[in-house]
This record gives C-alpha cells, structure tokens and sequence, in this order.
C-alpha cells in the first residue's frame, strides 16, 4: 500500500508551480485537492525606473523567490535596461536559482540555508564590505535582510517589483472543504500563502497536520495557531513531501 494512499492533501501553490508537486504526491498514491490562495502581479512606479536606471550604481541585486526575479526581469526588459557586468546576484533558493539561469544570468551567492537570516549573516561573513545593494521583494516579503542591512550599517535599497494578492474566489470551496472535514493535511510553501488560508478559512483547521517547506513558514503556521506543524531537514518540495509519507506510514496512522 502506497504512503499517502486516499489521504487528502491540499496544496496551495498555484499553477505552474504545484504541477510537479501534485503529481508527486498522487505518485504515493495521495488525493490532492488543489486551490491557489494567492496571485501575483507586476508592482511598477517612475521611482522603479529612475532606481534601475542608476543599476551601475549597484554591486549586488538580493532575491528571494523565483517570482523576484520574474518580476525584476520584467521590469528591466520594460525600460529597456541592461544588467552590468559587474552586478552580483545573491539569492536563496534552488528553484530562485533555476529562474535565474533562465534568464542567462548565475548566482554570485547562495546561502547554506534557505532562509534570510542565515542569508544575511553568510553574506556579511563572506562580504564585510559589500557596496551597495538593491533588494528586490514583493508587498508581502519579510523585514528580515533590511533589518539586518540597518544594524550593520549597510547601504541597501528596497524596491517592491510584484503584490501578492488573495484568491478571492477560491474562498467559498476552500472553507467548504474544511468545515467537512475533508483535508487529511495542509502543505504551505510561504508564509503568505499561510497568512492566506487563515484569512479565509476563519481561523479553522487549526489541528490539521500542516507541512511547511521550512523554519519561516512553520513559524507562521504556529503563530497562526496551527497545532500540529512539520519541517523537513532540507527546505525543499520534494523533502516536504518524504515526511508526510513518514508521517502517514508512522505517528500520523489512524
């Protein structure tokens, strides 16, 4: 019998991106019921243009997630503006680093751990004296890294290149799956998308077992009120999916 066979998993991620998570977890013989919470869009002002305008000015662009770099990209082919050749990329991530590569363009730095206070300490470590950098973030992202670059004195700006936005209509069939009881576990790849679901599920759903694909996430899950809340080692999809399976197959029986 398959680890996951007939369990209900929801997944929260949307299109493009939950494609292969979905049919790993069906691969185990899981149910997925797939909704995406959130949306994304281009964030573009005449600040966005005068600041990529003066890119040379620059020595190191910061990125978080894969939709940072779509998002700065479009906005570089829109004003029709080059990327220097002395700019550094630090990003986190693999699949940050994928989108980037799409792009033409490697990675200068990644940290060991893929989230932003260990990003920010790694970095300094390996570059006390950075130069300037560009911090590209959506609305939703957190203050981790500016908090950081404030404390130690370095110079960064932020620019705001995409918004996350609720689902809205996703709202009455999410709820609804959740007062009858019909998900066996949660999977959250962000704190937004966590932030997103307690939003508009009222609170519910709390003792679910709810798989996040690391520390930040999970500690969104808890302060949300999630009682029953899982890491893996690695930060990753494929990871996130091996303890649910550890679960199910384990402590999670019924």
């Amino acid at each position: 019998m398959q680890p996951l066979q007939g369990k209900r998993i929801l997944v929260t991620r949307g299109q493009s991106q939950a494609r292969s998570f979905i049919e790993r977890i069906e691969a185990e013989g899981g149910v997925v019921y797939h909704t995406p919470l959130l949306s994304f869009q281009l964030n573009d002002s005449e600040s966005h243009q005068e600041i990529l305008k003066r890119l040379h000015d620059y020595s190191w662009v910061f990125i978080t997630s894969a939709n940072g770099v779509k998002f700065f990209f479009e906005l570089l082919k829109k004003y029709k503006i080059e990327v220097p050749p002395s700019l550094k990329f630090a990003i986190i991530g693999s699949k940050t680093e994928k989108r980037l590569n799409d792009f033409g363009f490697k990675a200068d730095f990644i940290p060991s751990k893929y989230h932003a206070s260990s990003m920010g300490k790694e970095f300094l470590s390996s570059q006390p004296q950075p130069g300037n950098i560009l911090y590209i973030r959506g609305n939703r992202s957190r203050d981790a890294l500016p908090r950081m670059f404030n404390d130690k004195g370095v110079f960064f700006h932020s620019m705001t290149v995409y918004d996350t936005l609720l689902v809205e209509e996703k709202k009455p069939e999410l709820l609804a799956w959740i007062q009858e009881r019909e998900i066996d576990a949660l999977t959250f790849t962000s704190p937004s998308t966590v932030r997103a679901f307690v939003s508009m599920v009222q609170n519910q759903g709390g003792e679910i077992p709810c798989f996040c694909i690391g520390p930040t996430t999970a500690k969104e899950a808890k302060k949300c009120g999630f009682t029953n809340v899982h890491v893996p080692d690695q930060f990753t999809i494929a990871h996130m999916l091996k303890q649910m399976t550890y679960y199910f197959s384990n402590e999670g029986k019924r």
